[in-house]
């Protein structure tokens, strides 16, 4: 179920492990605004990752296509490795005093493993108006955050301040390793959803919650985190604040989320429509893992 404008890559599942001795406490810029901004991701990453992984899983049966098959086999264990590399960064967060794991355990309990979190009551809910669509509707939040991710995965590899200089290098080293593989694999979520069920309404409402998920929980973990900061200065916070934003909207994210994220309401959209594949190739390349 290939998009007939990009030829057919097969995934590879890289065994990766990353170095993160003696990264600064604030890696980004030197800026506390923009290190706890990512800060939040590497803890919404783990779960979320874990959430898409049983998402599509519970689908695997009812795919036909043997080459899909094998794409969800080998999307899982991409995700289980990308959440195992962002998990394994909160032993340095602990080292600096940061407690990342107060703030995963309320993100479990609220989104992912509560009684009334959003991905137990709304499956129930779901589930038990039509049978089959709670489920349906998790694999739809997850083909819309799939597609978030991509679109940043392609904006950190053209957005300019995306450097050694700028980020430390092990971090960067992580960040463009993650988006290559989300690059790789942008398809794979969407072709299964699109195989059990192409409604069109359950495509976008996915992507409707997936909107007020994404920014809601990276909202809270920047402010949890510049909370526990006691390194931060008061003083440069409207200044970092002022450029994290001008990055984001202005910036090559801003614009990629503005150019693409519209463009997923389209009744003819596939992800491979977006033509971002070299940038995974040309980082692959030279990568004795890849």
């Amino acid at each position: 179920m290939t998009a007939p404008n990009q030829m057919k890559h097969k995934l590879k599942v890289r065994n990766v492990s990353f170095n993160f001795d003696k990264v600064p406490k604030h890696w980004i810029l030197n800026s506390a605004v923009a290190t706890h901004f990512i800060n939040s991701m590497h803890i919404v990453f783990p779960e979320g990752e874990k959430f898409f992984i049983r998402s599509v899983r519970r689908f695997a049966k009812d795919v036909k296509d043997k080459e899909l098959k094998q794409e969800i086999n080998s999307f899982c264990g991409q995700e289980g490795i990308h959440a195992r590399e962002h998990q394994r960064f909160w032993e340095v967060m602990e080292e600096q005093n940061l407690n990342p794991n107060r703030y995963a355990n309320f993100l479990k309990s609220t989104a992912f493993s509560g009684k009334y979190s959003y991905e137990n009551a709304s499956r129930n809910l779901l589930n038990k108006i039509k049978s089959g669509l709670g489920d349906k509707f998790s694999l739809s939040v997850t083909t819309a955050l799939e597609h978030y991710t991509a679109i940043l995965a392609q904006a950190l590899f053209i957005e300019p301040m995306a450097t050694n200089q700028n980020i430390a290098p092990q971090m960067l080293e992580l960040l463009h390793w993650h988006a290559s593989e989300e690059i790789e694999h942008k398809a794979v979520c969407f072709d299964v959803l699109k195989e059990v069920d192409d409604s069109y309404i359950l495509r976008v409402s996915g992507m409707g919650l997936a909107t007020v998920l994404l920014v809601g929980y990276l909202g809270l973990g920047q402010i949890y985190f510049i909370s526990q900061d006691k390194d931060k200065s008061i003083i440069k916070m409207p200044i970092e604040a002022f450029v994290l934003l001008k990055t984001i909207v202005f910036g090559e994210i801003g614009i990629g989320l503005s150019k693409h994220l519209l463009s997923y309401f389209r009744k003819d959209f596939h992800p491979n429509d977006i033509d971002d594949r070299h940038f995974m190739e040309n980082f692959f390349k030279d990568k004795s893992y890849a």
